[in-house]
């Protein structure tokens, strides 16, 4: 049988932000239909029954893995890319737009080493759209943004380049999360980090409105030390600790990012989730993947315009798209989910309803079907 590894520098553990999640996730997929092996930085990790076998990146038996691996699939770093496509079929999972987050990153005047580094992340974005044999997007929009990248470069994106392209959108665990009493006052969450291209402060300012108006609710920041400490990039965290100082009753940041297998204790007591950005580039063509922990537990989502999630937010009816930067916009979102308890219940109905489609078994299926075909 094919044999597959799926590969990740990020950290799958006690503790794992959204592509360690993906990567974990998408190997125990795979594990039902093909011998897998999943190699990642492994922090705090016990095996537990895996499907697959895990092995630390920095291993030699992970780098034996890799060299006899038919299918490779991962994000392309430098180790993906050095290897032979005679030997390998390479997969390259572009859901997390890179160097989209690293232009908001280093702004309009990066530094000598920023400006090299983020050059070498174009370089390795267009050989990867040249090379792979298979080619992973969130959503649709992905592609035809990495079309625009490969035709730049002289690529030829004609129907026969457009069909080495699937949409694998982030994915939910099939099982439940554990039911908990909410929160009083009532809590908007936010769930993931606080990033450059990211927009918490309005965050922050909306729900200190909301209680000037006399709706009680506080925010949540659910962590902002990221589990890889290689990840660069502070984002917010200290104008943000500073306003929780300053707000203790209204705002609380956890500094530490909280256990994978505990989030749903977190996430279970909320009103709402909130996931906010600014008007770039990243925001247009971005996954957001701490919108699918909300849909895993029901819980209604407040999101700014554009991208994937505002998009699901609005067809779907799931919650409120605010406009982006706009206080008031985002202040009466709040007011709405936490004071409409009609609409927070349709919205909560409306998730229900359409969590089955991403569960990971669903989301994984065009990636074991194309898999299959190369046997």
């Amino acid at each position: 049988m094919t044999s597959v590894v799926v590969t990740t520098r990020d950290v799958v553990g006690e503790r794992m932000a959204g592509p360690g999640i993906r990567a974990y996730f998408l190997a125990r997929e795979l594990a039902r239909h093909f011998p897998t092996t999943l190699i990642a930085q492994l922090v705090e990790f016990e095996p537990s029954g895996e499907a697959c076998e895990v092995l630390d990146f920095r291993s030699i038996p992970a780098h034996n893995a890799l060299q006899r691996a038919r299918v490779v699939i991962g994000q392309p770093d430098r180790q993906i890319l050095a290897l032979s496509p005679r030997r390998h079929k390479l997969v390259f999972d572009l859901f997390d737009p890179n160097v989209l987050e690293l232009r908001e990153l280093y702004g309009i005047r990066p530094k000598f080493r920023q400006s090299v580094h983020l050059s070498r992340e174009w370089g390795r974005l267009r050989m990867a759209l040249m090379r792979g044999d298979l080619l992973m997007a969130g959503h649709r929009r992905q592609i035809d943004f990495y079309s625009g990248v490969h035709s730049s470069s002289g690529g030829d994106t004609s129907g026969s380049w457009l069909n080495r392209w699937i949409e694998v959108p982030f994915g939910i665990e099939e099982s439940r999360p554990h039911p908990y009493p909410p929160d009083d006052p009532p809590t908007i969450l936010w769930g993931g980090g606080v990033w450059e291209w990211l927009d918490p402060e309005t965050a922050v300012d909306a729900v200190l409105e909301a209680n000037r108006r006399g709706i009680r609710c506080r925010l949540l920041f659910l962590g902002s030390s990221r589990p890889n400490s290689e990840v660069s990039g502070a984002g917010s965290t200290e104008r943000i600790a500073l306003r929780a100082k300053e707000n203790p009753h209204l705002i609380q940041l956890n500094h530490e990012w909280v256990r994978y297998r505990e989030r749903d204790r977190w996430l279970r007591s909320c009103k709402a989730a909130i996931m906010l950005h600014r008007r770039t580039l990243e925001a247009e063509f971005s996954l957001r993947t701490r919108l699918f922990d909300a849909l895993w537990c029901r819980i209604p989502v407040i999101a700014s315009d554009g991208g994937f999630a505002a998009g699901l937010v609005r067809e779907e009816e799931v919650g409120l798209v605010v406009e982006p930067s706009n206080l008031e916009s985002v202040t009466q979102a709040i007011v709405d989910l936490v004071t409409d308890d009609a609409f927070h219940k349709r919205s909560v109905s409306n998730l229900e309803r359409i969590r089955s489609r991403f569960f990971w078994s669903e989301v994984a299926r065009p990636l074991v079907q194309a898999i299959s075909a190369w046997q």
